[in-house]
């Protein structure tokens, strides 16, 4: 009898364990957590350039602009890598959706301060996030492609 109830207990116990492997289907806290992550590396870089102004101001001004873009469209990417990392499926769309949080939070946090840029900060920041996440899901696409044809041929 000990033998027939282990029998019965192995599969299930494999079943649960591939349940809990599967990642569940996203949540708007995932997007919100993406929106938090990009946005947080966006809004260190904003308070290092203030913090440092003295070290910054030597340099040139557009060196600092195309640093920034690299870093709002890295922020993207980022972000959106994680979350679709959660994803069965449609990645892009996990991208896409991550971008318009990310931005809807930027536009948020923008607003609560008190500057004259708002818009000509918002507006790049909007570009490179969505940007990041295409490029995000376009990558997350590639290597889960390429670990499949690995797992097909071996």
């Amino acid at each position: 009898m000990d033998a027939e109830e282990e029998k019965q207990v192995g599969p299930d116990e494999e079943e649960e364990v591939t349940e809990a492997t599967e990642p569940e289907p996203q949540s708007d806290n995932d997007f919100m957590a993406g929106a938090m992550l990009a946005n947080g590396i966006v809004f260190v870089w904003m308070q290092a350039l203030s913090v440092f102004r003295q070290f910054f101001s030597q340099l040139p001004p557009r060196f600092l602009v195309d640093v920034s873009y690299i870093l709002y469209l890295l922020a993207g990417y980022l972000a959106s890598r994680q979350v679709i990392r959660r994803a069965k499926r449609d990645y892009l769309k996990a991208g896409l959706k991550t971008a318009g949080y990310s931005t809807i939070m930027g536009l948020l946090i923008l607003s609560s301060m008190n500057s004259d840029q708002t818009l000509a900060l918002a507006i790049p920041l909007g570009v490179c996030y969505f940007a990041g996440g295409i490029l995000g899901s376009y990558i997350e696409t590639k290597d889960r492609l390429k670990r499949r044809g690995v797992e097909a041929s071996s």
